[in-house]
């Protein structure tokens, strides 16, 4: 496999990446880093690679808008996520057209990929770039033509575009960016952080397309923004009727369209994301304290209830369990 990275007008190669097919490596991970500078700036990228699958950080340190077409030889499934900036992708094989920006991701795929793209400014992109084969043992013919296992030529085709902010997907990369375990470690870890992402996405995508008849797009876009008010008010959390009426949605509605679309009631979905927040919280070294207040429980023992309940691990254990982990691994090195 290839990807190419030409800037345009000038139609120069500045950046030819050449993988191992279906990235196999003869160790648990690859890993490499790359750059080219032009006349608008410096293009970085950063890849960790193992079978089936290759994680891409590209950073645009660019002065002025760019163009750049990018083109890969192989088919390809690909999840990008913008952590800063906008990027526009135009594909030359079909009249696709999309724009990113901080917080917004799209999945497509296509057996080659040849596609125009324009950065505003600095810019980094976080890409999944998922192998034919990885992709097929999951979805099969849920989401790819039957075809596509013959080498036939399919045009880009876009899977699903959406926010991620402040939700379980910003969780997730964080997790995946920051990962450090020991290399036979971390590449089941990345292989669960990817399989849960694409699972996060295709439910979205599954949620949306069921939506009742009964609730309207307006309906949709409304608990929408009660989705992210949850999520941006994890210590002073919204009642109901507040939710209700700020984002002009009934109580029915509200309740009945939440549970519809994102698979939990408001309180549930809260409980989740604040348990999910606190375990990384504690991964990260920070007391039980700490992590009770900033989750939104003003009583920590209600926060060890609340967290044993959904992990069967008493916070306090968290740490523990972890500096076990790390010396078990320095002894085995």
């Amino acid at each position: 496999m290839q990807i190419t990275f030409t800037s345009l007008p000038k139609h120069q190669p500045e950046l030819n990446l050449s993988y191992p097919h279906e990235f196999i490596s003869s160790s648990h991970l690859e890993q490499r880093s790359s750059s080219a500078s032009s006349d608008w700036g410096n293009l970085r990228i950063e890849e960790l690679w193992f079978e089936g699958a290759c994680l891409i950080n590209t950073d645009f340190e660019i002065h002025s808008h760019c163009g750049m077409n990018v083109r890969c030889n192989n088919f390809c499934w690909i999840m990008n996520f913008v952590l800063n900036g906008e990027i526009s992708i135009q594909s030359n094989d079909s009249p696709t057209r999309f724009n990113l920006e901080k917080g917004n991701y799209h999945t497509f795929y296509c057996s080659a990929m040849d596609i125009d793209m324009m950065v505003y400014g600095p810019t980094k992109v976080f890409t999944i770039c998922l192998t034919r084969r990885f992709i097929s043992k999951l979805v099969g013919t849920d989401m790819l033509p039957e075809h596509i296992e013959e080498n036939e030529q399919e045009p880009l085709t876009l899977v699903t575009t959406d926010e991620y902010r402040d939700s379980r997907f910003k969780v997730l990369i964080r997790e995946i960016l920051e990962a450090s375990q020991p290399d036979y470690i971390r590449r089941i870890f990345l292989e669960a952080k990817i399989l849960e992402l694409l699972s996060l996405q295709l439910e979205r995508l599954e949620n949306k397309q069921l939506t009742p008849a009964n609730f309207s797009k307006e309906d949709v876009s409304r608990l929408e923004e009660a989705k992210t008010l949850v999520e941006q008010n994890l210590q002073t959390p919204c009642s109901l009727i507040e939710l209700a009426r700020k984002t002009g949605l009934n109580d029915f509605k509200l309740k009945k369209g939440f549970k519809t679309l994102f698979g939990h009631t408001v309180f549930g979905y809260l409980f989740e994301l604040r348990m999910d927040t606190a375990y990384q919280l504690l991964k990260d070294g920070k007391s039980v304290s700490e992590v009770s207040e900033i989750v939104g429980y003003k009583n920590p023992h209600h926060f060890t209830s609340a967290f044993k309940k959904k992990y069967s691990l008493l916070p306090s254990q968290i740490g523990k369990i972890l500096a076990l982990l790390i010396s078990g691994f320095v002894q085995f090195a």
